[in-house]
């Protein structure tokens, strides 16, 4: 447990303090697992993932097509799934056409990410059409890049805002789950899309990944700290300590989106049971690339968050596993700017060749 003053003074122990072998570690990480996972409300059992096809679209070298895909709680989750164009195209004239080429096992088996969106109203549609804001279309990037791209919507994103509601608006959500978490919720959602995606022929389970900026970069890393299935990680302005964070309820309640209510109960009494620097680290010895830049609005304390990253390749290193870790730091704003999306996407495709 951390006191807020500690971290304000840069009191965190770092992440190898008392780890002196391998099973140490082990140790350590399974407690930073059992609280994150307790303060974030636990993850239920997933379900088997089916699939509902809406419309689809055929673009130049793509597929475009619209689902939903099923998740806990007899819930449903709205998502783009992007296909390449393999070596034979496909005439998409009715649903059975598009089931034959998301099943045929003659297709080309693929390298597959789930893109997660950022705090964007529009939800999917940001980082996977080309409606898409400038520095966000990296849904649409990749799947040029020759990857199946599953980008779905959050909860009170996209297509899932409820009727009367407005955008990353929780209430309706605890009102429901008055004991659960939004991070919880989304961490979950996004581990039925990968079942979803290893449901499918045309993916190489094998060589599945997870990209996403702010929202969706934390998203990223949160999924891949529980579900070893996913094999590579890009974070983009996603990586927000608590120490020195400006805004003192981010991760707890708040008049909007609401991720972690029971942080602020803890926040509340001076203290906080991690730091998202241990958060992190459940990911390795997993590819890892995380991108911030100086001048980040939103999360404007990039200086403890850079002391978060050392830590990160410290222990990276420690594994003799140093090459799976980059992070980078720049000037600009809270953005994932066209050459760091380069840098990225050659992660990816070093990690899932």
């Amino acid at each position: 447990m951390y006191t807020l003053i500690a971290l304000e003074k840069d009191g965190a122990l770092p992440l190898l303090h008392n780890v002196n072998d391998i099973e140490d570690w082990h140790e350590k990480r399974s407690t930073i697992s059992q609280n994150w996972l307790d303060c974030i409300g636990g993850l239920p059992p997933l379900v088997k993932p089916s699939m509902k096809i809406n419309t689809w679209e055929i673009h130049d070298d793509y597929y475009q097509i619209n689902i939903c895909y099923s998740t806990v709680y007899a819930d449903w989750v709205p998502a783009n799934l992007l296909v390449p164009k393999g070596l034979v195209e496909e005439n998409l004239t009715t649903e059975s056409d598009v089931l034959h080429l998301l099943s045929s096992a003659k297709s080309k088996r693929f390298r597959a990410v789930i893109a997660l969106h950022p705090t964007s109203e529009n939800g999917k549609e940001d980082i996977s059409t080309t409606v898409g804001r400038k520095n966000r279309q990296y849904g649409l990037e990749l799947v040029k890049r020759g990857f199946v791209v599953l980008a779905p919507d959050t909860i009170t994103a996209g297509e899932r805002v409820l009727q009367n509601e407005q955008p990353f608006q929780t209430a309706a959500f605890y009102k429901s789950h008055p004991e659960w978490s939004a991070v919880a919720k989304m961490i979950v959602d996004h581990q039925q899309g990968i079942s979803l995606l290893e449901e499918l022929s045309i993916v190489d389970n094998s060589k599945i990944g997870a990209i996403g900026h702010s929202l969706g970069g934390y998203n990223s890393f949160f999924l891949a700290g529980v579900d070893s299935r996913i094999k590579a990680v890009v974070c983009s302005c996603g990586f927000s300590p608590f120490a020195q964070d400006p805004e003192r309820h981010r991760w707890g309640r708040r008049e909007w989106f609401s991720h972690i209510p029971k942080i602020s109960d803890y926040i509340n009494e001076g203290k906080v049971p991690f730091e998202f620097t241990e958060i992190a680290a459940l990911v390795a010895p997993t590819p890892l690339f995380l991108w911030m830049g100086q001048n980040d609005h939103i999360f404007p304390h990039w200086e403890p968050a850079a002391k978060g990253l050392a830590e990160l390749n410290s222990l990276y290193e420690w594994m003799e596993e140093g090459e799976r870790f980059t992070s980078l730091i720049g000037n600009t704003g809270h953005d994932f700017p066209p050459e760091i999306r380069q840098i990225s996407y050659a992660f990816l495709d070093k990690w899932l060749s």
